[in-house]
């Protein structure tokens, strides 16, 4: 995993997410709209999401030491979970204010060249929310994508602002606007379970190779008659492996080691993502006999 070009991406996607939530909180004083103030202001204030990725990421990217000899990659999932943190708010909050709406409907009166610039800002969002979820792929990024989310949490509520204030200047009742948020509500914590979903894989060690896939691996190298007990963990892009495979009942101690160095190359040839491999070797029964 690139640390470095992950890092890279959160700095650029803090600076384009601050920018957005400069150019709410001054449409909100300008307007004088409490609700796009309030939306600036937890833009700024979810930056901070951005940096403690970046530190998370820090932390990651330590080599392994004799406290951590697997390293330190889980602390990018740790990080991931604390955006989560981040979106519980984000869904707190409009939750809070659906209610309020539907207890007192009001009407935002914004004029058109502000909702252009909102509409600007969404679009802003959009494409830094496409382009740090794209890096995430590419870099196999837990944090990234997980701020990708909470990126895309802004353009959608941002959105939700949007849309309820045109339909309402169409002429629709003003409890179109909670209604509307709602659904935001709704994605809201389907980003957050996507989010939970793939952080707590990593810290709870879940399988991430298919154990069949491995198996006709190992079971296409000359010498080894069979193979069991796989494990896989670790995270996308750097995933830890142990198994046990059975050698021929003549297998001399010097073959058995040229085997595992073959086949531990062969693995890591086919499944690249495999980084680290343990191989425990057995002999075969029939060198046993009762």
């Amino acid at each position: 995993m690139d640390f470095k070009e992950i890092k890279k991406v959160l700095i650029i996607t803090l600076v384009l997410n601050w920018l957005v939530a400069f150019a709410k909180i001054f449409i909100g004083i300008f307007s004088g709209s409490l609700s796009i103030l309030t939306d600036g202001l937890h833009s700024l204030f979810d930056g901070l999401a951005n940096i403690i990725g970046f530190f998370g990421v820090r932390l990651a990217e330590k080599p392994a030491d004799k406290d951590h000899p697997y390293g330190h990659r889980k602390y990018e999932a740790i990080a991931s979970l604390v955006i989560l943190f981040f979106l519980a708010i984000t869904a707190y909050e409009i939750s809070k204010n659906i209610f309020q709406k539907i207890l007192h409907p009001s009407i935002i009166d914004i004029d058109w060249l502000v909702l252009g610039v909102l509409a600007f800002c969404i679009l802003i969002d959009y494409l830094v929310a496409r382009y740090e979820y794209g890096k995430g792929k590419e870099l196999k990024s837990t944090i990234l994508k997980a701020d990708s989310s909470h990126t895309k949490s802004h353009y959608i509520t941002t959105g939700a602002v949007l849309l309820g204030t045109l339909l309402i200047k169409l002429g629709l009742p003003a409890i179109i606007d909670p209604i509307i948020a709602i659904f935001v509500v709704i994605f809201v914590f389907k980003l957050a379970y996507e989010i939970f979903k793939e952080s707590t894989a990593v810290l709870a060690d879940e399988a991430f190779i298919d154990q069949e896939r491995i198996k006709k691996i190992v079971e296409k190298m000359e010498g080894v008659e069979d193979c069991h007990e796989i494990r896989t963990r670790g995270d996308e892009s750097h995933i830890f492996m142990d198994l046990h495979v059975v050698l021929g009942k003549n297998t001399s101690l010097a073959e058995a080691h040229e085997i595992c160095d073959k086949l531990e190359e062969r693995i890591k040839s086919e499944i690249p993502e495999i980084k680290d491999i343990t191989i425990h070797i057995e002999p075969n029964s029939e060198s046993n006999p009762a």
